[in-house]
């Protein structure tokens, strides 16, 4: 089973429960001999000796899984172990009370995670799984660190099942601390102490947290935590709990403002939130100090006002002398009271810069309970300039609020008119640089969240509508002027149902310069179990004959089309094993090369270690790679949330890891960052500061990795992962500057060059028409889609006589759409909808529909009904009242159509009642 990446890696260092003098063992296990424990196959000379269970650790997804036994499950046991190991980094305990899953018996879902110390000493580690949902618990997995290049060692003194004895469970949801702890108390590194003004604390280490006692409190209509807290400087505290019906540590991440604010954290979308809560959490990081006055488990956001000014930036991508400049304004309430008479109290601006908006740009406009809005102003400047912006606020909840920003109006540029865009110029180059593509803008609904959460990503092309072949080539003209020579573009196909093809097909199939840019398929198959298949690959392989690889500009090495398989293990799973793997891939070559080709050079996403690269090599891949580097080589405080200096030091070492395996040649991955806030709100990996100098760290450590060991082919991240905030393709953060970079570091000087957009030639704007939708919780296409547009799986999108019309184009289809603002979920109990479909005679479907507070989807939050696919009208009424995750502020619907390709649907309204 693939390692889970969890954001409790430091809860096993300390329990998160009361502290208890002497807990009771439930099941213990010394090693005098095996009796039972079994090693996978990355964990090596496994054996008892003198009381200990030692052995050696090689690679990333190494563990012992204990004999069946069986206990009573309960919130308040642990697992306690004593090791030793010099592979430190972070491990997992899993659980189950089956044999019966893919991964015998296991589910990624059933773990929880903790760090272990990897300097060789003895520690005890204390983990809480919380698995009081399984009722009883029949097997344990230890999972090992990632031991990185090389093997570690370790030496299992112990390993045990305590039961720490909850006592009497309270049922307060409400704590007012200036009027005493109300039995919370404090674990890990740090201190608690009660005083006047609430429970003041100061985490001077790792794993500190403020802990509630045993608790036994309904959450089902209760979707909001609010909590006062007075903090001297910024910092990003995370809520923990655990509940009576799921399993497992759910967490919920959250930034800490300094001084004394209101915070109300939604947990309408959270998994794990329903039932009776058992335990709250406060963890904060190392350094916090503060002082937290309330915490209220709560149906409604509570407190006043209390806005936060996000971010002062310019609103273009390019702004130039003597033209009309907007400056947008971010503000965001995370008070419970609507923010109003809110002004701008002062603007500094760079000498030079003056202000053109109307009289009344120092109002703001109202501020509902939980919301952002964008505030822009115009301003212009006469002649360039470069410098620091601070605004200040007045107002009730805002007054003397100030945010910075930088302001840089560069001269026009003067471009020869052509009546077109100018024919690229490429940078000449000694290495081949290729880049990851990303094909996922094809719809407002996909851009609604990166306006929203991080409107500096705004690429120079604008929101662009990505099927539009004039935007391939700027995209091609802009990458191959910084010596940038091939695209890796993520290719979906499932079953023969293929989806976000409309770059290629609609876009660089018809684009102009097409010639000066090579591309080649990065097959994502997160395909569903069960869909690779011999006759599969056949169909695959010929449409890849037939579409792709007769293309002059597809790309190749030793002269045979590339194709990337995201995840080789799928097709090892589907096929029954490494045998049946090498079977469909020689398939494939079978076909090429009774085509004419001389083969398929296939590359597989794997991270190189000796134990994956030996496996793939033998299925019938030529070479490795990887999508993204997010490592940080062990060195990160906290490895959910860490800056991106670390990416940067630990890259050269990470490329010479997998050198050194030296099974398979890999391309080597230079990172472009990672941050996927607007997808997946704050609880999740955040790599934060990546600045330009830390990316030419980053280009010019590859370029010496690359010559001192005769490499000339090297793959940047993603050029277009706006919403996991990987990119570098020119946007209005950094401008052209992460391009020029690569050209700087990697092309040979001389080749004329000068960086525009389309606004500098009088082109564009290529903006998506629905990304600007109204707020609106009805819909019947008279006008368009209305925000609604594919998220995966769905072809042939139109709207004909209001009506909107699509073919499901995988086993797992889906419509989004994105709300310019939330919507309470408590004001509608039902989604209707008129919808007809068309597939086996006798055949039913089922429709899901799904929602969001942040765009992350889960199934607990969604209600289903079925659909006949008899080609007739339906009225279908979706029950949003009879799931208790309906509630909270929902600011996106999916709409998933049933599990069958090739039906053709037509829905002629829809509308929240």
């Amino acid at each position: 089973m693939p390692r889970v990446m969890t954001a409790l890696v430091l809860l096993g260092l300390i329990s998160v429960t009361l502290a208890v003098a002497a807990p009771t063992v439930v099941k213990q296990r010394d090693f005098d001999d095996l009796a039972g424990w079994q090693p996978n196959p990355q964990l090596f000379k496994v054996k008892p000796a003198g009381g200990l269970l030692t052995g050696e650790i090689e690679g990333p997804d190494s563990f012992l899984t204990s004999p069946q036994f069986e206990i009573k499950a309960s919130p308040w046991q642990a697992v306690e172990l004593r090791l030793k190991t010099d592979c430190g980094g972070s491990a997992d305990i899993f659980w189950t009370n089956t044999t019966q899953s893919p991964y015998a018996g296991f589910m990624p879902t059933k773990q929880t995670g903790f760090e272990i110390i990897g300097d060789n000493e003895w520690h005890e580690y204390r983990i809480q799984p919380y698995w009081q949902a399984e009722d009883k618990i029949i097997l344990l997995r230890l999972d090992f660190p990632n031991s990185g290049a090389g093997r570690k060692t370790f030496a299992l003194d112990w390993l045990r099942i305590v039961d720490l004895g909850g006592g009497q469970p309270v049922k307060t949801s409400a704590w007012d601390f200036r009027q005493g702890p109300g039995g919370w108390t404090a674990s890990g590194e740090g201190t608690m102490s009660p005083e006047a003004a609430g429970l003041a604390f100061n985490a001077t280490g790792k794993g500190f947290a403020l802990n509630s006692p045993p608790l036994q409190v309904p959450v089902d209509g209760k979707w909001c935590v609010y909590l006062e807290a007075d903090v001297k400087a910024p910092a990003v505290a995370g809520l923990t709990w655990a509940s009576q019906k799921q399993s497992g540590l759910k967490r919920l991440a959250f930034p800490l403002r300094p001084g004394l604010h209101h915070y109300n954290l939604d947990l309408s979308n959270s998994p794990g939130w329903e039932g009776d809560a058992l335990l709250l959490s406060l963890s904060l990081p190392s350094g916090t100090v503060g002082t937290l006055r309330r915490l209220e488990i709560t149906d409604e956001m509570r407190g006043p006002a209390d806005v936060e000014a996000l971010r002062l930036t310019c609103d273009t991508a390019l702004p130039r002398v003597g033209q009309n400049v907007p400056l947008s304004l971010s503000l965001r309430n995370n008070g419970g009271a609507p923010a109003t008479g809110l002004k701008i109290a002062k603007l500094d601006l760079p000498a030079g810069v003056r202000i053109v908006s109307m009289r009344d740009w120092q109002s703001l406009p109202e501020i509902p309970a939980g919301e952002t809005i964008e505030h822009r102003m115009i301003v212009k400047a006469d002649g360039a300039v470069s410098g620091p912006m601070r605004l200040t606020l007045s107002g009730p909840g805002a007054e003397g609020q100030a945010v910075e920003g930088t302001l840089n109006v560069t001269k026009a540029i003067q471009v020869p008119k052509t009546g077109y865009i100018p024919e690229p110029v490429p940078a000449k180059s000694d290495y081949e640089i290729g880049a990851y593509y990303f094909p996922g803008w094809a719809t407002g609904a996909r851009w609604a969240p990166i306006e929203r959460v991080a409107p500096e990503r705004k690429p120079v092309l604008g929101w662009y509508d990505e099927a539009n072949p004039e935007c391939a080539d700027w995209q091609i003209k802009w990458a191959v002027e910084h010596g940038i020579s091939y695209f890796m573009v993520d290719w979906y196909w499932s079953a023969g149902g293929r989806h976000l093809e409309h770059w290629v097909h609609d876009a660089y199939m018809k684009s102009k310069y097409r010639p000066y840019l090579k591309w080649c398929m990065m097959w994502a198959n997160h395909n569903a179990p069960n869909t690779h298949s011999e006759a599969d690959q056949r169909a695959v392989t010929k449409y890849w004959i037939d579409s792709y690889f007769g293309m002059k500009e597809y790309y190749r090495i030793d002269d045979m089309p590339v194709v990337i398989i995201w995840a080789p293990g799928n097709i090892r799973r589907d096929m029954g094993g490494t045998a049946g793997a090498k079977k469909l891939l020689d398939i494939s070559q079978e076909m090429v090369k009774a085509a004419g080709y001389k083969g398929i050079y296939f590359m597989a996403m794997s991270q190189g270690t000796v134990a994956d690269a030996t496996l793939l090599k033998s299925e019938g891949y030529s070479m490795t790679s990887s999508y993204h580097y997010m490592g940080h080589g062990g060195r990160a405080e906290n490895p959910m949330r860490f800056p991106f200096k670390l990416v940067a030091d630990t890259s050269y070492d990470h490329w010479e890891g997998i050198r050194k395996n030296d099974v398979l040649p890999f391309l080597p991955n230079l990172s472009t960052g990672w941050d996927s806030r607007p997808w997946h709100g704050d609880n999740n990996i955040v790599i934060y500061d990546r600045t330009v100098p830390l990316f030419r760290q980053i280009c010019e450590d590859a370029k010496r990795f690359a010559d001192a060991n005769g490499i000339k082919r090297l793959a940047l991240g993603p050029l277009n992962e706006w919403g996991e905030g990987s990119y570098l393709e020119p946007c209005q953060e950094f401008g052209f500057e992460m391009y020029d970079v690569v050209r700087d570091v990697f092309c040979k000087p001389g080749t004329p060059h000068l960086d525009y957009g389309p606004a500098d030639i009088g082109r564009g704007p290529y903006d998506l028409k629905d990304l600007d939708t109204p707020l609106r919780t009805s819909w019947d296409f008279s006008d368009g889609a209305q925000g609604w547009g594919p998220m995966m799986g769905i072809g042939g999108v139109k709207v004909e006589d209001g009506k909107l019309l699509f073919t499901t184009a995988s086993t797992d289809p889906a419509l989004g759409l994105n709300f310019p603002a939330a919507i309470q979920a408590s004001k509608f109990s039902a989604l209707r909808m008129r919808v007809k479909a068309e597939g086996p005679p006798g055949a039913k479907e089922g429709i899901q529909l799904f929602w969001s507070g942040n765009t992350t989807w889960s199934e607990a939050s969604s209600v289903r009904a079925d659909l006949a696919l008899d080609g007739q009208w339906h009225d279908v009424v979706l029950d949003l009242k009879a799931s208790p995750r309906w509630r909270g502020k929902v600011r996106g619907l999916r709409l998933d159509t049933g599990s069958r390709q090739g039906v053709q649907w037509a829905i002629e309204d829809m509308r929240l009642e």
